[in-house]
This record gives structure tokens, C-alpha cells and sequence, in this order.
């Protein structure tokens, strides 16, 4: 098992599923040519003090405590997340669109980066 983190993550997906409400987390990081490589963590599951954050699909969050683990199924792996803490840091509007989903970039730039 590892932290899980991240800030500027957008919500691209809400739903309860069996008890629980599960998040799709868009996330990226910016590339040497300037450009970024887009990231979706699936089924993320709020647990705790997250469970009772009033997030909406669209959102943008900082998840502040988390955790990643590997579950071997069928001779594959899959990643679980599991998210303690979690604050929206920006309400936003549901994607309606593919390209809308695709079109995420995160917010938070870091001018310090090499590139």
C-alpha cells in the first residue's frame, strides 16, 4: 500500500454503489514539450471524514489522505483507492462531452519544473 494524494483533481464520475460513493478522479502531469499526459483514477471509494464532503461530478478536489493497494484477480492486477479526506476546492459543472473529459488540464502549474 502507498499514500494517495493529489490536488486539482477534477470529478469526471459520482455513484453509490453498494453503501458506497465511488469517485472518478481526473489528474495529470505536465510533459517536457509543454503539453499533458491525463490520467482517470477509477472507482475511488469515500470512506470516513470523505464520505460526508457534498461533492458533484465536475468538481475540482484536493484528496489530502488516501490509500493505493494492488488486488491480484484473475491473474490481474487492479488498483484500489480508498480516500479518508477530501476537500472541493473549486465547484464546477459535469462534463457532458468526451472531449470535455479529454480536455482536462490541470490548474496548479509548478514554475520551478525544469520544463
Amino acid at each position: 500500500m502507498a499514500q494517495f494524494t493529489g490536488k486539482f483533481m477534477k470529478v469526471w464520475k459520482k455513484q453509490e454503489q453498494n453503501g458506497f460513493i465511488k469517485l472518478d478522479l481526473g489528474d495529470s502531469r505536465k510533459l517536457k514539450d509543454g503539453t499533458y499526459d491525463n490520467f482517470t483514477w477509477f472507482g475511488c471509494t469515500l470512506v470516513g471524514k470523505a464520505k460526508d464532503a457534498q461533492i458533484d461530478e465536475g468538481d475540482k478536489v484536493e484528496v489530502k489522505s488516501g490509500l493505493i493497494s494492488k488486488r491480484k484477480y484473475n491473474d490481474k492486477y487492479y488498483d484500489d483507492i480508498v480516500i479518508f479526506e477530501i476537500d472541493v476546492m473549486e465547484k464546477g459543472q459535469a462534463p457532458t462531452t468526451a472531449s470535455e473529459v479529454s480536455e482536462f488540464v490541470e490548474a496548479d502549474t509548478d514554475d520551478s519544473l525544469p520544463f
